[in-house]
Formats: C-alpha cells, sequence, structure tokens
C-alpha cells in the first residue's frame, strides 16, 4: 500500500523584525488581540528554541527580546500598552 506524503509546512522558517513588526501592528490596529498575539510570540519562540525556525541574521538578540516580551502578554500582569507595543517596534528598527 502506498504512503501518502506529509503535507508540507506553511510557516516560515525564517523569523524577521518586519515580521514582528507587523504582527505588532496587526494589535495596534485591533486586528488582533493581546491573546493572539502572545501565542504567536511563544510559539515563535519556542520553535527557534527547538531548532524549528531561525530569526533573521543580525537581528536574533533584538527578535528575542521583543518575543519575550509579547509572550506573556495575555497575562494582565505583563499585558503592554500601546506605547510599549510602539518602543518594541522601535527597538526592532534600531540594531
Amino acid at each position: 500500500m502506498a504512503q501518502l506524503s506529509q503535507p508540507a509546512l506553511t510557516c516560515d522558517p525564517i523569523t524577521t523584525r518586519a515580521t514582528v513588526v507587523a504582527q505588532i501592528g496587526a494589535r495596534l490596529s485591533g486586528q488582533l488581540s493581546d491573546t493572539a498575539l502572545a501565542a504567536w510570540a511563544f510559539d515563535r519562540f519556542y520553535a527557534e528554541e527547538l531548532g524549528n525556525e531561525a530569526y533573521e541574521a543580525g537581528a536574533e538578540a533584538a527578535i528575542t527580546d521583543v518575543l519575550d516580551a509579547l509572550m506573556f502578554g495575555d497575562d494582565p500582569g505583563f499585558r503592554l500598552d500601546d506605547e510599549e507595543l510602539r518602543a518594541l517596534v522601535a527597538q526592532l528598527g534600531t540594531l
């Protein structure tokens, strides 16, 4: 009996600063909830830790710091306001 091939993964194996900025922008514009942004950041952070994804070359530390700040944003004690989110966007732009 022939084996079916596994479907290709649809996620991008590289997390870039632009991708992170786009996700923060979606949250700032109301298209993404704090919970959804936190879950996305958590998934990206641990995908890199597990070796399933990589971060943009030269921006690894900045991306790690921003994802770390975002991934607990669904907890009221760690939730970031719009000004703090904009500061994270600025941090990604200054390498």
